[in-house]
């Protein structure tokens, strides 16, 4: 089983000494009640998909509410672990590794929430899915966006956070920052590999949950060689988000945008300049969460989702 080694936390050490929202982040992992995600073991498996083999979860009744979570990154659908048991007892969830994330075949060529929404609309077709309720933070909040914008679409409502497409200042860690101006930081990032990462993210997008052993050996089984290629997602990141934002008010679907308090990658004010602009949208905050909300608070969360699902988007 892969772990982080000690070259993982050293150089993860080093890119955190140059963040300057570490220092926030630190003291309030310090004073949360931290736990490690229970080992849940959810049942995966592999299928061929417009020629790529993509990686997702299954599991729930087959006649409740239907969600599909779409797996952040540097992690994978495995980052719902905390939730799963929860969010499946109550709905159908179909949990999707994105082209080129998690354990999915892809490359740098799907590295855009463009090419990221086409895969969807590809993999919603294959595999017949129609009203769903579409759960999707990080890079998923993206491939969504762009899926609902550019394409007929299949989703009944729109759960999404923590990613880009927020009209007005858009305010990103210094590390992301860096990705997104600077060639030779993909590169340098890239050449470090996946392990410091995935011990980066851990850290300053974790204010109370810690990553259990099979997420760790999931995450970094997934990124092994290819970090490279994976970081490529933030090149012209913020022309890439500007050309979501300036059509997010196109969407009129129930929209959900839920967010840490404590994010400190993508600035909570984010959350509020997208909700402004959703015709039909709805803001929650989640206390004593960052950046990985749905595994700071997998409880919050899951209710969240089961209520949303439930009272109002039937």
């Amino acid at each position: 089983m892969k772990k982080l080694n000690f070259y993982d936390q050293l150089n993860a050490t080093s890119l955190l000494l140059v963040s300057p929202e570490w220092g926030k982040v630190k003291a309030a992992r310090k004073s949360a009640v931290s736990f490690e995600t229970p080992d849940v073991a959810i049942p995966t498996e592999t299928r061929t998909i417009a020629s790529r083999n993509i990686r997702l979860a299954e599991a729930g009744p087959i006649d409740a509410p239907l969600v599909v979570l779409l797996s952040p990154f540097p992690e994978s659908i495995l980052s719902f672990t905390g939730c799963w048991e929860a969010l499946t007892e109550k709905c159908r969830v179909i949990a999707i590794d994105l082209p080129g994330f998690g354990a999915s075949e892809g490359d740098r060529k799907d590295m855009s929430p463009s090419a990221q929404g086409a895969h969807l609309a590809a993999i919603f077709d294959e595999l017949d899915l129609r009203n769903i309720h579409l759960v999707a933070p990080d890079v998923g909040m993206g491939a969504a966006l762009a899926y609902v914008l550019n394409h007929k679409h299949r989703v009944k409502s729109l759960v999404v956070g923590h990613g880009p497409g927020a009209p007005g200042p858009f305010k990103l860690a210094f590390m992301i920052s860096m990705l997104a101006r600077f060639g030779f930081m993909r590169f340098t990032t890239g050449l470090l590999g996946a392990g410091p990462l995935i011990a980066f993210s851990s850290k300053l997008g974790s204010i109370r949950h810690r990553a259990n052993a099979r997420q760790i050996d999931d995450y970094k089984r997934a990124y092994s060689g290819r970090a490279g290629e994976v970081v490529y997602w933030f090149k012209d990141f913020r022309a890439k988000a500007a050309a979501l934002a300036g059509r997010v008010k196109e969407i009129d679907i129930p929209t959900l945008v839920f967010w840490g308090e404590l994010d400190v990658m993508f600035d909570p004010s984010n959350a509020e300049h997208l909700n402004n602009a959703l015709p039909n949208g709805k803001l929650q905050i989640l206390p004593e969460a960052g950046h990985l909300a749905w595994a700071d608070q997998p409880g919050l969360f899951a209710d969240m989702i089961i209520d949303w699902v439930g009272t109002a988007h039937q």
